[in-house]
């Protein structure tokens, strides 16, 4: 009996088998399991998660340097604090399958409470900033850019989905830029802002526009009804304690057909815009605002891309839900 000589393993069988024992070993043990679930839609800082996992830093660290080096994980810095989120390759099949089976776990009553308490405590220092730097905000944002600049824009890329008998909602309208931009296209405006100094400055720009409406509201606790034909969000997003969230809370907005508008920072590394804008973020990168609309069921159909002061550039997408999703 003649035995056949086995065959040598190829440098990619013998790869992809090491990724599938580093990833399976990171993700083999209950908290780092915890840590993947928790960064299932978010990105949290070093900081953020030792409080979630009640747990102090160079413990939590050897955690997140594990699932990094699996490339469960994917890191950036925020300007003194560096956040992580779950790797996001759409073609990892094996990086998939681990993330669909950790979310079909729970976290926790008292893990969920302290991942609220972060979302509220990202949202009260984004408000207290706005309470106090109202009066100076738009001297700070001409840094960047003008509002005139992207509202052009913005009025562009709606005007090719048009419904003049449709509704549109801004989130932080601002000085009220947008909102006079697009009067003309729309039989009503809504624009909200937690920051009633804010949006006194938007109504001394618009109050002449009988079709906009300004209201004191916090964009996450709106009702999940489909009304909109188009919401709207400029320069917004990066100030947000859950960009993620955004889009989720947005997709229970925009009525099928419609549309959503994202006008936003590209990624950048000038962090003197967390002290002087209040900016949470960073900016964003093109892909990942993609992914995250993706994920809350929104497909891209549009995008812009406008060069501004200091290096800066400014991105503008427009977005539609997906039919099956509505």
């Amino acid at each position: 009996m003649v035995l056949a000589a086995a065959q040598p393993h190829t440098d990619s069988t013998r790869d992809q088998l090491t990724d599938l024992v580093e990833a399976t070993k990171a993700i083999g043990d209950r908290l780092r399991a915890q840590i993947l679930r928790a960064l299932s839609a978010e990105s949290y800082s070093v900081s953020e998660l030792c409080h979630i996992f009640a747990m102090p830093q160079p413990a939590l660290s050897h955690h997140l340097k594990v699932l990094h080096q699996a490339n469960l994980l994917a890191k950036r810095r925020e300007g003194n604090s560096i956040y992580y989120r779950r790797s996001a390759a759409p073609k990892d099949h094996l990086r998939g399958t681990l993330f669909d089976a950790v979310d079909r776990t729970e976290l926790g009553a008292s893990v969920d409470q302290r991942v609220a308490q972060v979302h509220s405590d990202r949202h009260r220092r984004s408000a207290a900033f706005f309470a106090e730097n109202a009066h100076r905000f738009a001297d700070q944002q001409a840094l960047i850019s003008t509002a005139d600049t992207y509202a052009n824009a913005i009025a562009e890329v709606v005007s090719h989905f048009p419904d003049r008998h449709g509704t549109l909602l801004e989130v932080g309208p601002g000085g009220g830029e947008v909102l006079e931009q697009l009067a003309g296209q729309f039989r009503s405006l809504i624009g909200i802002d937690s920051s009633q100094s804010m949006l006194q400055q938007a109504d001394e720009r618009t109050r002449h526009l009988s079709n906009i409406r300004l209201r004191q509201r916090d964009y996450f606790t709106l009702p999940a009804v489909r009304k909109y034909h188009t919401v709207v969000a400029a320069m917004v997003l990066h100030h947000m304690p859950s960009p993620q969230r955004f889009f989720r809370q947005a997709h229970s907005l925009v009525k099928a057909g419609g549309l959503l508008v994202i006008a936003e920072l590209c990624r950048h590394d000038n962090d003197w815009v967390i002290e002087a804008c209040g900016d949470t973020w960073l900016g964003f990168e093109a892909a990942e605002l993609e992914s995250w609309a993706g994920s809350a069921g929104f497909n891209l159909v549009e995008s812009q891309f406008l060069g501004q002061k200091n290096g800066f550039q400014i991105q503008i997408h427009g977005y539609q839900p997906e039919p099956h999703h509505n």
